[in-house]
């Protein structure tokens, strides 16, 4: 009976691992769904887990006329595509929100940890930038702390174009139950936003995240569960079982 109990008491811990130790931005690396071709052509769909506004748009690496390649500087593990702010808008920006209320309880004995990062740039000489800004809510969806990352400028990328690693980190507010996150893209040069980002991550770190061990399917609980019978079965039997008689 107390094998049976031992691991059943594990489960609760599941829904909390899955707030830690991973990153919680949904596409951040733009790999989800098609990049525009041309640098203009919105795709369909456009940044999926992302709410957009402005020309914000996901480019394919290699548009010819000075956008990023692939051999450009950035992120070592960029794939096919980027984010980009698009043509014609001063600013553009994307949006979504990370509940993370499965993590409450290491949020709220404030032992909850945050680390923020991403490959921002822009276009050669131009100043077109990005940042990457979180903010931290409450139950009652009241700011109760924030952080960002960028802009990178020219002059931090030599005045080529690419994009370097930023990145924070810090304490998660205790109280927090969601996480807003906002890339914005500002145009200060030329008629296209420049403004480029990819590879955009936020991992939570806890006790959990150091704790957690991989979640055993339904099926594993039942061979768990009835190894721990047959074992109980068999410590019964030997107790019942006939006397030997010593001489």
């Amino acid at each position: 009976m107390w094998f049976v109990l031992a691991v059943a008491c594990c489960v609760p811990g599941a829904a909390a691992a899955q707030v830690f130790g991973t990153n919680l931005i949904v596409n951040g690396n733009a790999e989800t769904g098609p990049g525009s071709a041309d640098g203009s052509t919105l795709p369909v769909p456009n940044a999926p887990g992302w709410t957009v506004s402005g020309t914000l748009l996901v480019n394919q690496y290699g548009i010819a006329g000075g956008f990023p390649l692939s051999t450009d500087p950035g992120s070592p593990t960029r794939a096919n595509n980027y984010f980009a702010g698009g043509p014609g808008s001063a600013s553009s920006s994307a949006a979504q929100t990370i509940n993370v209320a499965a993590g409450a309880a290491s949020i709220d004995a404030g032992t909850a940890s945050y680390n923020l990062s991403g490959w921002l740039g822009g276009f050669s000489s131009q100043d077109d930038n990005a940042a990457l800004t979180i903010t931290f809510r409450n139950a009652g969806a009241t700011a109760i702390g924030s952080a960002s990352i960028g802009p990178v400028t020219a002059a931090d990328r030599g005045s080529i174009t690419g994009m370097l690693l930023r990145s924070a980190g810090g304490a998660v507010p205790v109280g927090t139950r969601t996480i807003d996150v906002v890339l914005q893209m500002t145009r200060l040069a030329g008629s296209y936003n420049d403004g480029y980002a990819d590879d955009l991550s936020l991992v939570l770190s806890g006790p959990a995240a150091a704790s957690a061990q991989p979640v055993p399917t339904i099926g594993e609980w039942s061979l768990i569960v009835l190894i721990g019978l047959l074992m109980l079965a068999g410590r019964r039997h030997l107790r019942t079982g006939p006397l030997v008689r010593r001489r």
